[in-house]
């Protein structure tokens, strides 16, 4: 019986560290803006500006395994020069950057 409440004690811990450590955000909001600058190369993004309608720019980084509306991270150039607005959902990373899940239309 007491080692059936050990384990019981030890598997609910590392169950609370595992969630702790999923790297899910706790908490997602989005920006809607157009892109105005893309930092990278075609292969890789190292990050992206979006300016808001209040004339605020957000920095963002992108996530592991970001897309941009189903399409390579690189599609975000295309916005550059089309100046069509996106929306970012994103959550803020552990030094309180910017860190973009998803990059969507703006009308979606």
């Amino acid at each position: 019986m007491k080692r059936s409440v050990q384990t019981l004690v030890a598997v609910t811990v590392l169950a609370v560290g595992v969630a702790g450590c999923s790297g899910v955000p706790d908490t997602e909001d989005d920006v809607i803006g157009i892109v105005t600058e893309v930092t990278g190369d075609l292969t890789r993004i190292e990050s992206f500006v979006v300016l808001d309608a209040n004339g605020d720019s957000h920095k963002f980084a992108p996530a592991e395994g970001m897309t941009v509306m189903g399409a390579p991270p690189s599609h975000l150039r295309d916005h550059v020069v089309s100046g069509e607005p996106v929306r970012v959902v994103h959550h803020e990373g552990s030094n309180g950057e910017l860190i973009a899940n998803d990059v969507l239309h703006a009308r979606d």
